[in-house]
């Protein structure tokens, strides 16, 4: 969603009767695969939760694809409905699609909350947060024979120096984590990959506990897991769950990596 829609919303949330946001700062993280729907239950059945722009477009998928965008929003509204105050249905949420853009949810952004979410290769990941502008990005790690290639297109130079004098195992972990933070960055800024910013942001180790009001990286490390996942927002996720239903999802605590976000105007070192 557009940083402005977003500001402009929140500003007409504070003069409503809508819940304000509680003062503790709340980011959360929620996981689980497309295969943690039952699957000997009817998908109609699953899908009677959704709105009719999400019913439009899941009826264009079929396969895994349909799998995977119904679980997303199952997921997103369980979140959702555990997260915000006021004990509301996963059914209470309104969600419309909306073409090259992220879902719109009304009903969460005039109470002051963002939220982001990724899907790759069945794997669901959703961000719920009062604390300010988030994102979110999944991604599968395959092993790519132009990781080289692509880092010197659309990586900061001082990245694609990085990845270049890497092993191949060390290139692929390296490569993944730096491409799931950027596009966690483009999500949560509302930008595009197409306007150069990938090569002009890089990032930096940082503590996570000396930061002011500035966004920052965290790249959460899954053990035994095939995927690499990064968030972009205040402070590293106050809670992260594994599983689905999530009343009965697992709370884990995987390894966070913070980096702090440096931006220059063309994409050169500073």
């Amino acid at each position: 969603m557009p940083v402005q829609l977003w500001r402009a919303l929140r500003s007409k949330a504070m003069s409503s009767n809508l819940p304000t946001e509680p003062v503790r700062p709340v980011t959360r993280v929620f996981l689980c695969h497309a295969d943690a729907l039952d699957p000997l239950r009817d998908n109609n059945d699953h899908s009677q939760i959704l709105g009719s722009s999400e019913r439009e477009r899941l009826s264009r998928y079929q396969g895994r694809r349909y799998r995977e965008y119904l679980q997303s929003r199952l997921l997103l509204r369980h979140a959702l409905s555990a997260t915000l105050p006021g004990r509301f249905a996963p059914a209470h949420w309104q969600i419309t699609e909306r073409p090259e853009l992220p879902p719109l949810i009304h009903q969460a952004v005039e109470a002051g909350w963002y939220y982001s979410l990724s899907h790759s290769r069945g794997m669901i990941a959703v961000m719920i947060s009062n604390d300010g502008l988030c994102g979110i990005d999944v991604e599968y790690q395959r092993l790519r024979a132009n990781m080289a290639e692509l880092a010197d297109q659309w990586f900061h130079p001082d990245e694609a120096a990085l990845l270049a004098g890497l092993t191949n195992h060390e290139r692929t972990g390296t490569f993944y984590r730096l491409w799931t933070m950027k596009e966690a960055f483009i999500k949560a800024t509302d930008s595009s990959v197409f306007s150069g910013i990938l090569a002009r942001i890089r990032f930096t180790p940082s503590s996570a506990t000396n930061r002011g009001q500035e966004l920052c990286a965290h790249h959460l490390e899954l053990t035994t897991s095939p995927f690499s996942l990064s968030v972009v927002c205040r402070l590293p996720p106050t809670g992260i769950f594994l599983g689905y239903p999530v009343s009965r999802a697992e709370v884990i605590s995987p390894r966070v990596t913070s980096y702090s976000i440096h931006q220059t105007a063309s994409g050169r070192s500073i």
